[in-house]
């Protein structure tokens, strides 16, 4: 889970050759006169720039705060006078800092001029309508508010088909001018546009379609069906790196507050999406980038990541975010209707973790139309919108593991996604998992794992009674974390068989005893836990032959 971070903090200990490797990038998106520093917590960032400013003649300045929380920020410096690469170095080299990238633009990853389908075939591909029957999305078992957040070049909140389901901040009072809620963004009403560090967004016909495959209204009788029906889509429009580093530093302020507060402030985000990225980059070129998404997994949200629409190997070649190996990414591969990888997607058995329809979409378009769509920017979000449908399962286990240990769950749904993909032989060669998205698989891994919820002390059933063989002691308890002693005593009160148990979080609470050689006769088994205690009554029969 923290590999990343562990690369991160060894990074400053490489040598020159190494520095100089992650400062150059294949891309051509550089902003030039910008770079991207993390800093150790303990830095003194005045302390810091008068050192470099004292090399580099007092031509370096802070441009702008990125996260406070994790100390990263963007620097500005005279690019025609100080080579970029060297700047790097420096600071890498700086025992301060813990990590830093050159600022660049990032490009989108849709196809919007694919061939048109009438209908959204992907969505019945990967199981959503049986889905639908039992979870159409938007909250939890425990009644938790569930929220994607959407990255992207822009989007129109006011479209019939997308208002209802847009993300709102509660704490925050529109157009009064005050930064109500205290997170540094005055009027952050429906997320935010850091590309014009505006609360309105860009309009763009790219993020509106993504927008609209993760979460478009549905059953509403007009347009199409999200892949959640109901949910609510935080959005964010963004064009550069930095812009990517701040949404996600907001976007982990709102859950972690959300965690916090159980719900008292804050949003409970469960994903993010990604149609967008570098080709041809390493996520160890991009440490302060990557480095965000074990943060975002730390407080529970996993990352739906789309790859390059090129015909390449990634794992040889690089593709930003896919490289990046936190457990708390999922990077697909665009599909097609006959479940192949589509000719222009992106492939690699080691960063790529599954195939997920996409080419041939159908979306939202701008001015309340509708139009088709594609691209693993059309894959992506059927991945990030199925990671949020999930959480909306009828388990209240599930449900309250999300807030009391939000990284854990956040690994037990990417399980849930990675171990109920559809085999299929063609893309074996192409991805980890040699499959394609299937959410009913998913919903049936999660449903398979829900304990119940937490009751009194109680032996429910002891079964088979009379048992020859073997026999299952069923309990509940009211919670998890004590270890509680089941035992078992013959009819003159001896002991014959104890343990140590612990309730799990996910699955069935079910002891077995092997009661082979056991007489024949009555026995009672007790559970307890200091004064608490349950007890039941069974029997073992005589041994078979």
């Amino acid at each position: 889970m923290r590999r990343l971070l562990h690369l991160l903090l060894g990074m400053t200990f490489c040598s020159l050759g190494a520095f100089t490797d992650v400062g150059r990038s294949t891309s051509d998106n550089t902003i030039p006169g910008e770079i991207i520093v993390r800093f150790r917590s303990e830095a003194i960032l005045q302390d810091v720039l008068e050192d470099l400013n004292g090399q580099w003649g007092g031509s370096i300045q802070l441009k702008r705060m990125l996260s406070s929380a994790y100390h990263i920020v963007l620097l500005g410096f005279d690019h025609e006078r100080i080579s970029a690469a060297k700047l790097l170095e420096d600071l890498l080299r700086h025992p301060q800092v813990m990590a830093a990238e050159p600022n660049a633009l990032i490009e989108f990853r849709g196809v919007p001029n694919d061939p048109f389908f009438d209908r959204q075939w992907g969505l019945t591909r990967i199981g959503l309508p049986v889905v639908w029957d039992v979870t159409s999305g938007g909250l939890t078992a425990n009644g938790d508010t569930i929220v994607i957040a959407i990255l992207d070049s822009g989007f129109d909140i006011t479209h019939e088909d997308l208002r209802d389901n847009v993300w709102y901040n509660r704490f925050e009072i529109p157009n009064d001018g005050i930064d109500n809620d205290q997170n540094g963004l005055v009027d952050d009403i429906a997320g935010w546009n850091f590309a014009d560090n505006s609360p309105v967004h860009a309009l763009s016909a790219h993020g509106h379609a993504v927008a609209g495959i993760a979460g478009a209204r549905g059953n509403n009788g007009i347009g199409i069906c999200g892949v959640n029906q109901y949910v609510r889509l935080m959005l964010f429009t963004i064009r550069t790196q930095d812009n990517i580093v701040a949404a996600y530093d907001y976007i982990i302020e709102q859950r972690r507050r959300y965690n916090q507060t159980r719900g008292a402030a804050g949003a409970f985000v469960v994903a993010t999406n990604a149609s967008f990225g570098q080709a041809r980059v390493f996520c160890q070129q991009r440490p302060v980038w990557g480095g965000m998404y074990d943060l975002m997994g730390e407080v529970g949200i996993l990352t739906g990541a789309g790859t390059v629409n090129s015909n390449y190997n990634v794992d040889t070649e690089g593709d930003m975010p896919a490289s990046c190996p936190s457990e708390f990414i999922i990077a697909t591969l665009n599909t097609n209707e006959e479940d192949r990888k589509h000719q222009t997607s992106g492939f690699g058995k080691q960063f790529i973790d599954l195939g997920t329809p996409g080419e041939g979409s159908f979306s939202i378009a701008l001015n309340n139309q509708y139009s088709g769509f594609g691209g693993n920017s059309a894959a992506a979000p059927h991945l990030t919108g199925a990671i949020a449908l999930l959480y909306s399962l009828p388990c209240p286990a599930l449900a309250t593991e999300a807030i009391e240990h939000p990284a854990q769950t956040a690994l037990l749904i990417r399980q849930a996604i990675l171990g109920g993909v559809d085999p299929l032989p063609n893309l074996s060669e192409y991805t980890a998992t040699g499959g394609r998205l299937n959410v009913l698989r998913s919903m049936e891994y999660i449903q398979a794992q829900c304990a119940p919820p937490p009751g009194p002390l109680e032996l429910l059933r002891i079964y088979p009674s009379p048992a020859s063989d073997v026999v299952y002691v069923a309990y509940q308890a009211p919670d998890y974390e004590p270890h509680y002693r089941l035992t078992i005593f013959d009819i003159l009160g001896r002991k014959v068989w104890s343990k140590t148990v612990q309730p799990p979080r996910f699955g069935s609470r079910i002891e077995q005893v092997n009661v082979r050689h056991w007489p024949a006769g009555a026995y009672t088994a007790v559970l307890e836990q200091g004064r608490a205690h349950a007890v039941r009554r069974f029997a073992v029969g005589p041994q078979k032959k």
